[in-house]
């Protein structure tokens, strides 16, 4: 049996793709490095992002299904800015188990987007 590596891709399925492109490349510093009329993929560098037109296979998770959790160097600045642009910090910030810090963000598509920073 394969073992499981670690996550390369995430996606997240939006109603309104070009609004969503715009929004997480404001959130995200940089445009898509892939854009079709279906989707477009974001390098995070930790690996990739893709916003995903809804279809009759797969509509925004909202609050019921799995949160992928990005790391960030401050949970509470970029839960300031998410939220200064229409996010929603759904669960935290909080300072949880082993010294980490996480915040659920609901951005404005319906999909929860989770960040995590370690403590020193």
């Amino acid at each position: 049996m394969e073992a499981l590596s670690h996550v390369s891709t995430v996606f997240l399925f939006v109603a309104d793709l070009p609004g969503a492109v715009r929004w997480y490349t404001d959130r995200l510093g940089d445009p898509p490095v892939e854009e079709i009329p279906q989707l477009a993929v974001f390098d995070t560098g930790a690996g990739r992002l893709v916003l995903h037109v809804e279809d009759e296979f797969n509509t925004g998770a909202g609050v019921s299904g799995p949160v992928a959790y990005w790391d960030v160097a401050d949970v509470d600045a970029v839960t300031a800015a998410w939220v200064a642009h229409g996010a929603l910090a759904h669960r935290g910030p909080k300072t949880v188990f082993g010294g980490q810090r996480l915040c659920q963000l609901l951005d404005p598509f319906g999909n929860l987007v989770g960040i995590r920073q370690v403590l020193p």
